[in-house]
């Protein structure tokens, strides 16, 4: 009888080849959480500028850097646990 599921991780095969996977992919993923944070902060940046430069007229003339800030805030967040007060 063969024996047919998923492999338990053990003391053995947990801290062996799969921890570099596992790093590799943490280093991936925060890597590119960063990169959608510093676009945010870019685009934030323009629309501040628009706000500045268009003043009476920001609400028609930066529009659309609104809705692309608004679109991309979501995104733009980093995973993990909140921290405890």
């Amino acid at each position: 009888m063969s024996n047919v599921g998923p492999v338990k991780a053990t003391r053995e095969n947990l801290y062996t080849a799969d921890r570099t996977e596992l790093y590799d992919n943490r280093d991936r993923l925060v890597r590119d959480q960063w990169v959608k944070i510093m676009k945010l902060r870019i685009v934030r940046e323009k629309l501040e500028e628009c706000y500045h430069s268009q003043s009476v007229n920001h609400m028609q003339n930066c529009r659309a850097l609104v809705e692309r800030y608004l679109n991309d805030l979501p995104k733009a967040r980093m995973g993990g646990r909140p921290p405890t007060l």
